[in-house]
């Protein structure tokens, strides 16, 4: 069994104690993290981070929201198990 990654933080990014807790958590658990606010609140740039931080590639997709004219931006950093979650929201 591979042990498994632990994010505390990244050079460009300032993290706080409770996204460390809740990223670190995500990790542990083996289940995707969903991170929400509105545009340019670090969203992406969070992502971006934590894959660097973790050596691991991140995916993202753009998507029409339901209902709405914007596109949404979503991005997942990639593991076994969300690559699972992946396939299972296709499949929605």
């Amino acid at each position: 069994m591979k042990p498994t990654p632990r994010f505390d933080g990244a050079q460009n990014y300032v993290a706080t104690d409770d996204l460390k807790l809740a990223v670190n958590a995500a990790l542990t658990l083996q289940r995707p993290l969903l991170i929400k606010g509105e545009p340019g609140t670090g969203k992406t740039m969070l992502a971006e981070e934590v894959a660097a931080a973790l050596n691991m590639p991140l995916l993202q997709w753009h998507s029409r929201a339901s209902g709405n004219d914007h596109l949404q931006a979503s991005a997942v950093v990639a593991s076994e198990q969300s690559a699972q979650w992946l396939d299972s929201f296709a499949e929605c």
